[in-house]
């Protein structure tokens, strides 16, 4: 934690609480971005989900379409068609949890934006450009 110098300190200790003041600020935003990496890797979760919820729904998909080919060679054709049209659907669906999954996905994500501003602000801020 920064202090406030006493007047009669010599340069000595105002150098040594310097440098104890800029340690300390090193280990907060360490903290801070160690914090917001592991913010960022828990919204992956998200991704990964969707991305399995799409990939159940394309296999799904998959299954029942096979199905309608099945069907649609029988002599009963709505039987074909009912089961195409739910594969359309499925498939449909399982290629937008994946786009979306894939999306929460990017690496860009990943970096600890708000830490990186923090610590330009720091450096602003020790070169004395408020």
């Amino acid at each position: 934690m920064a202090t406030l110098p006493e007047n009669n300190s010599s340069i000595g200790e105002l150098l040594r609480q310097l440098v104890e003041d800029v340690g300390h600020l090193f280990r907060t935003e360490l903290r801070l971005a160690q914090a917001e990496v592991r913010s960022n890797i828990s919204g992956l979760k998200g991704g990964i989900m969707a991305i399995a919820v799409g990939g159940v729904f394309l296999l799904v998909a998959m299954f029942t379409l096979v199905g309608a080919f099945v069907g649609w060679l029988t002599p009963y054709v709505g039987a074909g068609w009912a089961a195409f049209i739910v594969a359309v659907v499925l498939a449909v669906a399982g290629m937008i949890a994946i786009s979306v999954g894939s999306n929460k996905l990017k690496v860009t994500n990943l970096a600890p934006q708000r830490t990186v501003a923090s610590i330009k602000q720091d450096a602003q801020a020790l070169k004395g450009n408020n």
